[in-house]
């Protein structure tokens, strides 16, 4: 494992500790998690920032070796290359990462920001030494971090990614438990690289990619908006969240991220101490346009599908929050909502963005918590509007994924994921879904399936408790619950952004039970 050594660099008279993190042979190194933090309190004229790397630059072992003995890198897997960033006007971070057609180290220290901030915008774990063959290699005490930092698993080898004719046809849920190479997964730490390969298989068959080029981010509070900046790609951009503070409690207060707002109870919410952010997505993509809004503009139109850039856009607010402490939010008691469209946006969010300590995606039907393989099944023989959406009507009525996926409309079997794999993205973090009995397309069972097979994935992870589920009859998006969701809302934003860790959050109540004969043919370790 590499080690981690601290160093002195002088800034406008400051002393700053840098921890250098080493990356070991025989590791790929995926820029997405590269950062430094520092704190620089002398430089109070300055914006509080945040760099952005590079979206998955993946190296093979012979291509990374000359690096590091380029960059004088000693046999602990430290390199000595630092960039150095200042402080902002209130004490917050400063996260730097650095990237190349090579690839890059990571840099990490502790910034100046609120209490309870996170470090660094991205995280980005220790390296550990070289594995066994193959992304299912990570040796005992590998990296098992998969909570605090943007994307875990920076440090995992995924493999290339089969051509559409290379997939080969599964009429089951696919086993989250088998990596790519066909390793199982026994360990935590072949866990977090499970997940890494999961998230880039979702973004290369669904949504296209979350980032792809360098950006620095920076915050800056007026009134009750917070402008996020973001500077480094081919446009610059920004955009503004009004964020709603709380009636009770303490700053820096924990906070909810909600599509257009949301569809909770927020006055209930900011009584318990929540404020809530008031997240504009459209704006940072239209779900109508691939090459519409600030998402495109930054990374130079992509052609990536809105869930994705709504979430890119989330995590940049994030960024912002973790360096602006004039918003006086905790950035590490945050939580997400949406319904309908929305909810398969927060459910993107909460999978992509492990700083989220709470998702709660609302009635978000296929696209969102329901499974493709179910929808297919369960919509087979209906035409015209009736039945479920199933993946070629989902692509079809708004752009929300990449056109990547539409092959996979008329062979959804072939699709080397689903749903449920993005659901147990979020473990093992809270996890609250909310469905509705009385819209036929919200596809009740198949969200019922992809729930009750993410659920395995907690159960593996030893918090079946954080992940709960609801159904009832209801106005869409309304909140004229009948079967206890608002008592099950307020258990897990007690437990996950309140702290009081005796909220119960065994709560399980989805109309249909996980037909384990019908769609699962795999089953769950335990992974300490």
């Amino acid at each position: 494992m590499a080690t981690t050594k601290l160093i002195e660099m002088p800034s406008t008279g400051n002393v700053h500790a840098v921890a250098l993190r080493g990356v070991s042979d025989g590791r790929k190194r995926n820029t997405t998690g590269s950062s430094m933090t520092m704190p620089s309190p002398s430089d109070s004229a300055r914006p509080t920032m945040s760099f952005r790397p590079k979206y998955s630059i993946l190296l093979t072992a012979t291509a990374l070796l000359p690096l590091l003995v380029a960059c004088g890198s000693g046999d602990d897997g430290n390199t000595d290359d630092t960039s150095t960033g200042t402080g902002g006007p209130t004490g917050g971070s400063v996260s730097a990462g650095s990237s190349s057609s090579a690839g890059s180290t990571s840099v990490s220290g502790s910034g100046g920001g609120t209490p309870g901030t996170s470090s660094s915008s991205t995280g980005g774990s220790d390296a550990t030494g070289g594995g066994g063959g193959g992304t299912g290699g990570s040796p005992p005490g590998g990296d098992v971090e998969l909570t605090g930092i943007e994307t875990p698993g920076e440090d995992c080898v995924v493999p290339e990614m089969p051509d559409f004719n290379s997939l080969t046809a599964n009429d089951k849920l696919p086993d989250p438990f088998t990596m790519m190479d066909g390793t199982k997964v026994t360990t935590r730490a072949q866990w977090v690289c499970r997940h890494r390969e999961i998230s880039e298989m979702v973004q290369h068959y669904e949504t296209g990619p979350k980032e792809v080029k360098e950006a620095t981010v920076s915050g800056s509070m007026s009134g009750d908006k917070l402008t996020i900046n973001v500077s480094g790609g081919a446009q610059d951009v920004s955009f503004t969240v009004s964020i709603s503070m709380p009636s009770t409690g303490t700053a820096p207060y924990p906070a909810l991220i909600g599509l257009s707002g949301g569809s909770l109870n927020n006055n209930r919410l900011k009584e318990m101490g929540v404020a809530i952010i008031n997240f504009d997505h459209n704006g940072v993509q239209p779900e109508g346009n691939r090459s519409n809004g600030i998402f495109s503009k930054f990374h130079g139109n992509p052609g990536s599908g809105a869930l994705i850039a709504w979430a890119w856009g989330a995590s940049r607010i994030i960024d912002a929050l973790e360096s602006t402490p004039d918003a006086r939010i905790d950035p590490t008691r945050l939580a997400v909502t949406g319904c309908s469209r929305n909810g398969k946006g927060a459910l993107m969010i909460g999978a992509m963005d492990s700083r989220i300590a709470l998702t709660i995606p609302q009635e978000s039907g296929s696209g969102g918590v329901a499974a493709w393989r179910v929808s297919e099944v369960d919509n087979m023989g209906r035409t015209g509007s009736s039945g479920v959406q199933n993946l070629s009507r989902t692509y079809g009525e708004q752009q929300w994924f990449s056109k990547a996926i539409e092959p996979f409309g008329s062979a959804v079997t072939k699709l080397p994921l689903d749903h449920h794999e993005l659901v147990g993205m979020v473990a093992p973090r809270g996890l609250l879904i909310l469905g509705n009995l009385n819209y036929e397309w919200l596809s009740t069972n198949n969200a019922d399936q992809s729930g009750g097979a993410a659920r395995m994935i907690y159960e593996a992870l030893g918090v079946k408790q954080n992940i709960g589920y609801v159904d009832s009859g209801h106005n869409h998006c309304g909140t004229d619950y009948k079967n206890g969701e608002q008592e099950a809302i307020e258990a897990y934003v007690k437990k996950f952004l309140l702290n009081d860790a005796s909220a119960n959050t065994d709560v399980w109540k989805p109309k249909y039970e996980l037909d384990k004969g019908k769609w699962v043919d795999w089953t769950a370790p335990t992974l300490p």
